[in-house]
C-alpha cells in the first residue's frame, strides 16, 4: 500500500512526464520517426535523462532517483499514450536492470541514466525454426561468436548489453558498435520501429559479471521489463480510448452523432471499464514488486500484469479501429498508429496466451509444493 506522500510524488512525476511527452511534438513524433526510418531520436533521450526518466528506478547509492518499479510504471504510461518510439521501458527495465544489478560501478550505468550513452540488451536466440532457442552464443577469451535476435533499440543504439555463455556458465559483456567481426541487421515492425539482429564473429568485448548472478539478473530485469510493458499498453489503451470518444462524439450518421445511439454508448462503456481494470491491474502490481524479494514471485506478478494488459489493449484498439469505420484504416488518422503499436508492445516479452500459461504454470508448481 502507497502512503500518501508516495502517491503525490508519483502524481507529480506523471505530470512532470506527460507534459515532457506532449512538449516534445506527441504522437506526432512516432509518426515523423516512422517514415524516418525507425530510429529514434537521440535529443529526446538526452531531454529525458535531464528530467530523471531512466534513472527512477535505479536505487539512489547508485545515482538514480529511487523511486522505484511503480515510478517506472508511471514513466511507461506516459510514453504509451503517446506511442513514444524511444526505448524507454527497455531501457528502464532490460539495460539498467541488469546493470544497476551487476555491476552498479561500471560508468555506462551513470552514461545510461544521463543520456550519454544508449545501449540494447541483446540476450534472445532464433532457434532453426525461428522460435526462441538456448543461449549458444560463446564468449571465450575476450570475444563473442554468435547471433542474437529480437534486440530492441539496437537502432541508434551505441552499445551492446550481451548475454552470453562463457566457460563457467552465463556472462554478460559489453559489445560497442562497429567492433570488429559485428553486423547488425535490422527489420521493420508493424509500427515503423524495428528489431535488430546481431551476428558476432570473433568480436571483442568487454566481461561487465559472470555465474549464476547474470541468469538471475537477468529474470529480475525481464520480469521488470514485462511489467513495465503492461504499464506502456495501458497508457496506450486509454489514449486509444479517448482519441476514439472524441470521434464519437463528431461522427454523424443519420444526421447525429454516433455517439447518442444507444448501442455506441455501451461499447464506449465497456471498453472504459476495460481500460480502468487493466490500470488499476497494472499498478497494484507494480507496486507490489517493488517490495517482493522473491523472484518467482516477481515473475508470476508480471505475468499477471502483461495478460491483462495485453487482452484490454487488443480488445480497445481493435474496437476503437471499428467505431471509427473506413477512416480508422487509413494511414491518416492516428488511431492505426496505436493499433499497430499494441500488436508490437503485445507481442514483445510474451502476449496474453503466454503469460496466462506461466500464470497457471506457476501456480499449479506452488501448489504441488505444498
Amino acid at each position: 500500500m502507497q502512503s500518501s506522500e508516495q502517491e503525490e510524488d508519483l502524481r507529480l512525476l506523471r505530470e512532470s512526464a506527460r507534459t515532457l511527452f506532449d512538449r516534445a511534438g506527441g504522437s506526432g513524433r512516432a509518426r515523423k520517426l516512422r517514415d524516418a526510418g525507425g530510429e529514434f531520436d537521440p535529443d529526446m533521450i538526452r531531454e529525458l535523462a535531464e528530467a530523471g526518466v531512466f534513472g527512477v528506478a535505479v536505487p539512489e547509492d547508485q545515482g538514480g532517483l529511487g523511486m522505484g518499479l511503480a515510478a517506472g510504471g508511471v514513466i511507461a504510461e506516459e510514453a504509451g499514450r503517446v506511442i513514444a518510439p524511444e526505448p524507454v521501458v527497455a531501457t528502464i527495465g532490460l539495460g539498467l536492470g541488469l546493470l544497476h544489478r551487476l555491476c552498479p560501478d561500471h560508468p555506462k550505468l551513470a552514461q545510461l541514466i544521463g543520456g550519454e550513452a544508449s545501449l540494447a540488451v541483446a540476450w534472445q536466440e532464433r532457434g532453426p525454426g525461428g522460435a526462441p532457442a538456448q543461449a549458444t552464443c560463446r564468449y571465450a577469451e575476450g570475444k563473442l561468436t554468435g547471433g542474437k535476435a529480437w534486440v530492441v533499440g539496437a537502432a541508434g543504439s551505441q552499445g551492446f548489453l550481451v548475454v552470453a555463455e562463457g566457460d563457467d556458465g552465463p556472462v554478460l559483456v559489453l559489445a560497442e558498435v562497429g567492433a570488429a567481426g559485428l553486423v547488425t541487421n535490422t527489420r521493420a515492425q508493424a509500427d515503423g520501429s524495428s528489431l535488430g539482429e546481431l551476428s558476432f564473429s570473433a568480436t571483442p568485448a568487454e566481461e561487465l559479471a559472470s555465474g549464476a548472478e547474470v541468469r538471475n539478473a537477468l529474470a529480475e530485469a525481464v520480469a521488470d521489463a514485462t511489467a513495465l510493458a503492461a504499464a506502456e499498453l495501458v497508457g496506450l489503451c486509454q489514449r486509444a480510448f479517448e482519441i476514439t470518444l472524441d470521434y464519437i462524439k463528431t461522427r454523424e450518421q443519420f444526421d447525429k452523432p454516433i455517439g447518442s445511439f444507444q448501442v455506441i454508448q455501451h461499447r464506449a462503456v465497456d471498453l472504459n471499464v476495460m481500460c480502468e481494470v487493466a490500470q488499476a491491474g497494472v499498478r497494484e502490481v507494480l507496486a507490489r514488486m517493488d517490495g517482493e524479494t522473491d523472484a518467482n514471485t516477481r515473475s508470476r506478478l508480471a505475468s499477471r500484469a502483461k495478460a491483462r494488459a495485453v487482452t484490454a489493449a487488443k480488445k480497445v484498439t481493435r474496437d476503437a479501429i471499428q467505431l471509427h469505420g473506413a477512416v480508422g484504416y487509413s494511414d491518416e488518422f492516428d488511431i492505426g498508429l496505436y493499433m499497430n503499436r499494441a500488436l508490437v508492445l503485445s507481442a514483445w516479452l510474451g502476449d496474453d496466451a503466454y503469460h496466462r500459461r506461466a500464470w497457471f504454470d506457476a501456480r499449479e508448481e506452488e501448489g504441488a509444493a505444498q
